[in-house]
């Protein structure tokens, strides 16, 4: 959501006042150790995360769709667009659409994101919705941070932390990591500790860099609800649930953002999607979507995973982040004049019986920052 015209400081305050509070203990609490996870197997550690995933609202297409049967109190459905409208921009067309369990009639009826985020089960997806309006969409402006969207920060960060999918992520990398000469001091004392791996967290997806003319980036804004370029591009986006608000007019804004144009992968699996879209912002600051001195952007290709939650997709790019940048520590060590490494890749993964490459590209400072983490389906 556009921003006022201020122009501030480009980054935040390095710790908001709200952070939590610096008592040290282990992150992993309640986990201990990961017995079952073979320390040195990503795919297993992807799997184990994908399945502590506490907060994960099951997809179903809709040819597989059962209102009468039981899978949680709430569900989404994958819709397709019909026939005679695919290829074209359609604006009625909903992605997504999200059902809550009647009790007493024992069926699903479609609800909304008001109703979902009522619900106490849900506070993840409250505490990744009040962020998204945090963010100047451009990517060539600055930023405004306020001491509230600090706080935001804080709190969902707090949340995450102490996720089941953070704490096998973090299990994990004090596995592997936790003597590596591959990662900074600072990361692997990060793994058994509960403030600083907070810390680690904000700086990897929110601490903000600049990248040439691009200003006030960060991994989170990028991966998690997406920037506009120059040329009318969508950058990012790759996060199903901010789609689904978008695609709605349940939203900060009121109004409809999205129009669906294609789905491009080969809908074999209910977890992954990519799509083809166009979206109206408000680049004109004047707080409504019409059209009229706003900007269409459109995003030819766009990947995520469907009904994972935020947590979740941290813990997955946090894992992806640090197996990239040990991996970039150990070529630089063994380059020859001519090889000195690449940093923007990611990895092949097995994830709930699929197979995927993990894009995870690193930015700002020595690339200490993610730019961006995202699935596509192989």
């Amino acid at each position: 959501m556009s921003k006022p015209a201020a122009k501030p400081a480009a980054h935040p305050p390095a710790k908001p006042a709200a952070h939590p509070p610096a008592a040290a203990h282990p992150v992993a609490a309640g986990v201990g150790t990961i017995a079952d996870v073979n320390p040195h197997t990503v795919s297993t550690v992807f799997n184990a995360i994908w399945a502590a995933d506490k907060s994960r609202i099951p997809p179903f297409h809709e040819n597989k769709f059962k209102a009468d049967q039981f899978h949680g109190n709430f569900v989404v459905k994958i819709c397709d667009a019909p026939k005679a409208a695919r290829g074209n921009l359609l604006k009625t067309h909903n992605l997504f659409k999200l059902y809550k369990w009647n009790k007493d009639k024992k069926i699903y009826e479609r609800t909304t994101n008001t109703e979902f985020l009522k619900d106490p089960a849900n506070k993840s997806y409250k505490l990744v919705y009040d962020l998204f309006d945090n963010y100047e969409s451009d990517e060539n402006k600055p930023e405004v941070n306020t001491a509230e969207e600090c706080k935001e920060i804080a709190e969902f960060l707090s949340y995450v932390a102490d996720s089941e999918p953070c704490k096998v992520a973090a299990a994990y990398l004090r596995s592997k990591y936790g003597n590596s000469a591959n990662l900074d001091r600072d990361d692997k004392e990060s793994f058994s500790n509960r403030a600083k791996f907070i810390e680690k967290l904000k700086k990897i997806w929110f601490d903000q860099y600049d990248w040439g003319k691009m200003l006030s980036l960060s991994g989170f804004e990028h991966t998690f609800v997406g920037e506009r370029r120059a040329d009318g591009t969508v950058m990012g986006y790759h996060f199903w649930y901010k789609y689904f608000v978008d695609d709605s007019t349940d939203n900060a804004t009121g109004q409809d953002a999205i129009d669906f144009n294609r789905r491009l992968d080969d809908a074999s699996s209910d977890d992954y999607i990519a799509i083809r879209f166009a979206q109206l912002v408000d680049s004109d600051g004047d707080g409504v979507i019409d059209g009229s001195g706003d900007a269409q952007l459109f995003k030819s290709f766009g990947s995520f995973f469907v009904g994972c939650s935020a947590e979740c997709k941290v813990a997955l790019g946090t894992i992806a982040y640090y197996e990239t940048k040990a991996a970039w520590a150990e070529r630089r060590k063994n380059r020859t004049a001519n090889d000195v490494g690449h940093d923007d890749e990611g990895m092949s993964a097995s994830i709930n019986g699929h197979n995927y490459k993990l894009s995870m590209h690193r930015g700002g400072d020595k690339h200490q920052h993610c730019r961006s983490f995202f699935p596509e389906k192989i």
